[in-house]
């Protein structure tokens, strides 16, 4: 079993004219998840969001029209085709409502099994980021009430008379013994099931990308020494690898110097309906969409950054973000990005405009879209950064008629936490570690 997080994304284009009728349908659609959400919850075991939403016309290089379009944006765990198994059995009417208005649907619909050829033929590739890497739904509460209990347990140790001289071992054997022997959290006892074996997998890609790209500077070398087709080829490769990225660098560059065309400042109207739909506690969604700066090389460019980033998701976190996706349309000339996050949309783009690393990582990728900060040499930003990138967004910004989180109320520190809490439980530990470990209850 996987439990690897990926993220699905289903595009197809409409009619500018049929979008209020798609509108209206999702708003219901979020009308009734306050309803049935029980419901979403049981039959979306695999499922931790869902993003649907319709996307107006846009303009590329000022005379070139974007199509209108549905999305669809779920972020998942484990397999592909169950999940999309998972999303027709439950939703396939509203399925049927909703991408029935788009032209591209098909004509002699006859039931599930189109409606499962039909998202997988209409979904695209993306670059997808998870703040709580290999946790299940059942995870996220099954951690939580672990935790839960072992909190009110350990309330009890700390009013022992004596609870001041217990050692951080023994605090900690004691805890253990609470949750062999309870039969509610007996399953915590076991190790966490395909731990490793998916975290090698997440991380396959980059190591064959790693070993490719060493084994072509090893035949470099060898090339002094050897003679076979094998050595000959595999030495060109990085060369070629830096080459190409050394020279879309510098077409960048001469594209950085156009003239930089900013964003119109949103209404404050239109501000308004989009806080609107940030109500929820914890958790809020954010969803931009742009179309690129002119140019071809901002599209290459952006194309290449964006498979690299994907090579080295496993190492990054964002303690804010629980998911996220950057991904191309219209043959690379729109940029798409959604976000799941702790707190409000305006606050979570104040956590990277300002902190000058993640400023410059953000560059890398939003520096390509239209109206976002000039930039020279892609990292180094130029006039009026923060407020032009504030702009950037909320120009940008689209309202998500539908969406679902499975998780209401946890943070993602608190979600990484409570997995931290249970990888300690029966694992040998010094004191010290222990006393570190203790702080996740």
């Amino acid at each position: 079993m996987s439990t690897i997080h990926r993220g699905l994304t289903v595009t197809v284009t409409i009619d500018e004219d049929k979008l209020s009728n798609v509108n209206a349908l999702l708003f219901q659609f979020r009308n009734d998840l306050k309803t049935n959400r029980d419901q979403f919850d049981k039959s979306l075991p695999s499922t931790f969001f869902i993003s649907w939403l319709t996307l107006p016309a846009q303009i590329y290089n000022e005379t070139e029209q974007l199509p209108a379009r549905i999305i669809l944006m779920t972020s998942y765990v484990g397999d592909k085709q169950e999940h999309l198994n998972e999303l027709v059995n439950f939703l396939e009417p509203q399925l049927k409502q909703v991408f029935g208005e788009s032209h591209e649907f098909p004509e002699n619909y006859a039931g599930k099994s189109d409606m499962l050829q039909f998202l997988s033929s209409k979904s695209v590739a993306n670059t997808f980021y998870s703040g709580f890497k290999f946790l299940t739904t059942s995870d996220v509460a099954k951690e939580k009430a672990l935790k839960s209990a072992v909190w009110e347990y350990a309330q009890q140790l700390n009013a022992s008379k004596d609870a001041s001289q217990l050692s951080p071992s023994y605090i900690k054997q004691q805890i253990e013994d609470f949750v062999a022997n309870n039969p509610a959290l007996h399953w915590a006892v076991e190790e966490i099931p395909f731990a490793r074996k998916n975290k090698v997998q997440m991380l396959l890609p980059l190591v064959v990308f790693g070993l490719i790209m060493a084994t072509s500077i090893i035949c470099i070398v060898l090339c002094f020494f050897m003679d076979t087709l094998f050595v000959k080829i595999m030495a060109w490769v990085f060369p070629l690898f830096v080459s190409i990225m050394g020279g879309l660098l510098l077409l960048l560059r001469q594209n950085e110097k156009n003239p930089h065309i900013p964003n119109e400042e949103l209404s404050d109207d239109e501000i308004r309906k989009i806080v609107a739909l940030e109500t929820h506690p914890v958790l809020n969604e954010m969803t931009v969409i742009a179309p690129l700066k002119k140019g071809w090389v901002r599209r290459a460019f952006l194309y290449v950054s964006l498979k690299l980033v994907g090579l080295l998701t496993y190492f990054t976190y964002i303690p804010t973000v629980h998911t996220a996706r950057w991904l191309q349309l219209d043959k690379g000339k729109r940029l798409v990005f959604i976000a799941n996050f702790d707190n409000l949309s305006e606050a979570y783009a104040h956590d990277f405009v300002d902190s000058e690393k993640r400023t410059k990582n953000m560059a890398v990728i939003f520096s390509h879209a239209f109206g976002f900060p000039a930039t020279r040499w892609l990292i180094h930003k130029q006039y009026n950064h923060r407020s032009e990138y504030m702009k950037g967004v909320r120009a940008h910004q689209k309202i998500t008629q539908f969406w679902y989180s499975h998780n209401q109320y946890e943070s993602v520190e608190n979600l990484k936490r409570n997995r931290a809490f249970r990888e300690g439980l029966f694992k040998e530990m010094d004191d010290e570690a222990i006393k570190k470990w203790l702080l996740t209850i």
